[in-house]
């Protein structure tokens, strides 16, 4: 109860302080914050606040937030499959609007899809790169972390387990070594419902809320948003079930933004790497080369271990 009291608490604050917090702000100083900066503000004292909540009421907050120390090799994985997730989401997010899209240009013209992003996706764009950088790779993953992956998906994942406990281990007969081999077929089938049990249906539910809270942007962008929201839900929950920790999913979610940040700022884009379905060759590229290099860690990691 106490811990669905902080969850609870920590969002409705987030929320109202999106909507109403500018009416606390001196005049003078709100006049002169733009959306990112002032979004910025909200998130670091939501946070703030979030924190000294779990600290006063749970008896182990950090281990409820999912605050814990990953292994390094693990982490060194989960930054090399990144480009990987961040080049595949952005590829299905915007197939899956796509048709949307092509009917906007048509009415529109481009300016008229890149209006549709509105003050936020203006401020992306055009804020300055210092302060866009440390909301893209800092403020906004923390914060959303913590509460999605953190209080949210703890909460979640317990819930589940007390309505579906697993199943008592049951003993398996001991076979003569060498005679019958095991099933990797059913091995597999086994894990699936046990994936499920053991954190698969908050990580699900959570990704779904998370791409429920980016539907802030109308039309073909819009769906290209919510998706991309939705496969980064369904990977930093993925890592956030896999290691324990929201500091490994931070670590996701951070070089996940940054490089949609560069390719909206278009840093990355170049006239020998154009972009192709509104993703940047060169980022493909970077992600097939992670991609071997994750392939050679796990080979090695695997050899060391034998």
């Amino acid at each position: 109860m106490r811990l669905l009291l902080v969850v609870v608490a920590w969002g409705v604050t987030g929320r109202l302080l999106a909507e109403y917090g500018v009416h606390f702000l001196p005049l003078a100083v709100a006049s002169q914050m733009s959306l990112q900066s002032y979004l910025a503000l909200v998130n670091v004292v939501v946070t703030a606040f979030g924190l000294v909540l779990s600290v006063t009421l749970l008896d182990r907050p950090w281990q409820a937030l999912g605050v814990t120390a990953p292994r390094p090799a693990a982490v060194a994985r989960i930054l090399l499959a990144t480009p990987l997730i961040y080049v595949a989401v952005s590829y299905a997010a915007v197939l899956i609007a796509l048709p949307s899209l092509l009917a906007e240009l048509r009415s529109h013209g481009v300016e008229g899809v890149r209006q549709s992003t509105g003050e936020f996706g203006n401020q992306v764009v055009h804020s300055p790169a210092a302060l866009a950088l440390l909301w893209a790779a800092l403020i906004a993953p923390a914060a959303e972390e913590l509460w999605f992956r953190g209080a949210l998906w703890t909460l979640l994942a317990d819930a589940v387990r007390r309505v579906r406990p697993g199943p008592a281990p049951a003993a398996e007969p001991e076979l003569p070594e060498g005679v019958v081999e095991r099933s990797r077929v059913l091995e597999g089938a086994r894990a699936v419902p046990r994936w499920f049990r053991e954190g698969g249906i908050a990580t699900l539910l959570v990704a779904a809320l998370f791409a429920v809270s980016h539907a802030d942007t109308p039309g073909g962008m819009g769906i290209v948003r919510v998706v991309s929201a939705a496969g980064l839900g369904i990977a930093c929950g993925t890592v956030r079930q896999a290691t324990g920790s929201t500091v490994a999913a931070f670590a996701l979610h951070a070089v996940f933004n940054t490089l949609s940040l560069a390719t909206a700022r278009r840093w990355v884009v170049t006239s020998l790497f154009p972009t192709r379905l509104m993703v940047p060759t060169l980022l493909s590229l970077l992600a097939v080369f992670c991609l071997l290099a994750l392939a050679v860690l796990v080979v090695f990691s695997r050899k060391r271990a034998r």
